[in-house]
């Protein structure tokens, strides 16, 4: 097994640090930090970046040829980490392996080290992991709050208050598909620039909310925990084959069948998980891939409406600006005022 022991004086350190063992370099834009895995020691990228409030967006999509440990200590940081296991396996242990534990598809795991403690997290070789976590500094975190953190519930005023790291944690259980949802929705991002800091930073607190809402509700969303992970799986299964088929995604029942359930039970999934209808999930998805469509600037209304399988462009026009305060029409004039005048004079884009 390889080791890298990353002792990082600042949150920022750990892209250009872990680069430095791997013997790559690395990039960096906007505070977004990136690796690419040499071919000789695997395969895929690592991302990163911190925000003011004090959170840390980290997320894996590699495979490395050999077992990684990463031992990570930030000596002057207190930091607790929500880890979510989207594809893979990952070993998460402190020392001489106590709280040893092992995340898979579709587990979380929230831990943080005691003062002066590192945190081993091991990747299996000939592995594909795709890893998502969020990093809090809880000192830092803790001033932006606009209340007093006695104010907070028990079971999370025991998480966010220890900022001299008295004590360990480690708890893992199952995320959410709307966690799962988000982290793909940053993942496709196709916005760049500033727009896409802040859609980051505004995505990782809509990851942490989930997570904490799923962390305090763990045990009451299911009384079964066999119905539990099937129904989880059914509806994965359902929102995977949205995500690839968006225009030619069918009826409900067409969706009850590819989940292997009833359209009702398929319904009641989707309210506990989503909290929507199906249809009221799907729409909302075409309405998001339907914004970073124009905000891109790479296709027109027309376009847009015919890959999101929609037979109406009135009907995309009325759901979207009900949505957004916008029209589809206002943005592209948008984008198209902020293209330079050397791409404008090629003729005016479809309508």
């Amino acid at each position: 097994m390889k080791t890298y022991h990353l002792e990082l004086n600042d949150v920022d350190d750990f892209i250009p640090e872990f680069a430095n063992e791997l013997g790559v370099s690395y990039s960096e834009h906007l505070g977004e930090f990136n690796i690419t895995v040499p071919q000789k020691k695997g395969e895929g990228e690592i991302r990163g970046i911190n925000f003011p409030n004090g959170i840390g967006l980290y997320s894996y999509h590699c495979k490395f040829y050999e077992d990684i440990k990463l031992k990570l200590s930030l000596p002057n940081i207190k930091p607790i980490r929500f880890l979510y296991c989207i594809e893979g396996e990952l070993d998460s242990y402190f020392h001489n392996n106590e709280d040893f534990v092992t995340i898979k598809n579709h587990q979380f795991l929230i831990a943080a080290p005691k003062d002066a403690e590192t945190h081993n997290l091991v990747f299996k070789k000939d592995t594909e992991i795709a890893l998502c976590y969020l990093e809090i500094d809880r000192l830092k975190f803790q001033q932006y709050f606009s209340f007093d953190l006695n104010q907070l519930e028990p079971i999370f005023y025991k998480i966010f208050s220890d900022t001299k790291a008295k004590h360990r944690i480690s708890k893992s259980g199952s995320f959410s598909l709307k966690t799962a949802e988000t982290i793909k929705e940053i993942k496709n991002c196709e916005i760049d620039g500033f727009p896409r800091v802040n859609f980051i930073g505004a995505k990782a607190l809509e990851i942490l909310s989930y997570m904490l809402t799923r962390f305090k509700k763990e045990k009451q969303i299911f009384q079964n925990k066999e119905l539990r992970e099937r129904d989880m799986k059914a509806v994965e299964k359902v929102v995977e084959y949205i995500d690839c088929n968006i225009s030619k995604v069918g009826t409900v029942n067409d969706l009850a069948k590819i989940a292997g359930m009833n359209s009702n039970k398929l319904q009641e999934a989707f309210q506990i998980i989503y909290g929507k209808t199906v249809n009221e999930y799907l729409r909302d998805i075409r309405l998001t891939k339907a914004l970073n469509m124009l905000t891109s600037g790479n296709r027109n209304v027309s376009e847009v409406v015919y890959e999101l399988g929609l037979s109406s462009r009135s009907y995309f026009s009325k759901i979207f600006k009900a949505k957004y305060g916008i029209s589809p029409r206002r943005i592209l004039s948008r984008q198209s005022k902020s293209r330079p005048k050397a791409l404008k004079n090629k003729g005016p884009e479809t309508p």
